[in-house]
């Protein structure tokens, strides 16, 4: 393939995936901070934003656990006689337990984090059957036949009800919680 021909792959690609980028950017909301938010939050929302407009919704799970990570060990050192050093031992599950215990997660964001960070840990660590299981009970809760589906077609983008739909749900949960460590305003 030369570069004629890949400029007019791409211009294809524009042309068809126009109307779905559209479309998932018409579902997120804007939302401006009342304080500076941790380093690394802001620019990590926002390429996590483009990543889910573009498509790339295995990025936008694996910066979504990132976020966390980051949002957490801020409010955890906020709310805590914890050091920076101290904070930065733990990992995303240590994070949750411990923002739990500290009442900065109520036991919905706790079990919603946990999901996140299970799927995050299934991708990273590839573990097919871990996805397809996930695929299944994701296909089960929006009442679509789950009997062959396997994790490949998971993680495609045509499959409504598949990744694309968790990393809408962890990037809504992530936004939402930037909004109330940070005092946003939608």
């Amino acid at each position: 393939m030369d570069e004629k021909e890949y400029r007019d792959k791409l211009i294809e690609w524009d042309k068809k995936s126009l109307a779905p980028r559209v479309k998932r950017w018409k579902q997120l909301v804007p939302a401006t901070y009342d304080v500076t938010l941790p380093n690394l939050v802001w620019y990590y929302i926002t390429e996590a934003d483009d990543m889910f407009i573009r498509g790339h919704f295995i990025g936008v799970v694996l910066l979504c656990a990132a976020i966390t990570e980051l949002i957490l060990a801020d409010q955890i050192r906020s709310n805590s006689k914890m050091t920076e050093k101290e904070v930065e031992r733990f990992g995303l599950e240590q994070l949750v337990i411990l923002g739990h215990r500290l009442d900065i997660l109520n036991d919905k964001e706790t079990s919603q984090l946990n999901e996140l960070r299970r799927l995050r840990n299934d991708l990273i660590h590839s573990k097919a059957d871990k996805l397809a299981q996930m695929a299944r009970k994701r296909y089960q809760v929006s009442g679509l036949d789950a009997s062959h589906l396997d994790a490949g077609f998971y993680l495609q983008p045509i499959w409504e009800g598949g990744i694309d739909q968790d990393a809408l749900q962890y990037l809504q949960l992530v936004r939402d919680l930037t909004v109330k460590f940070y005092g946003a305003k939608p």
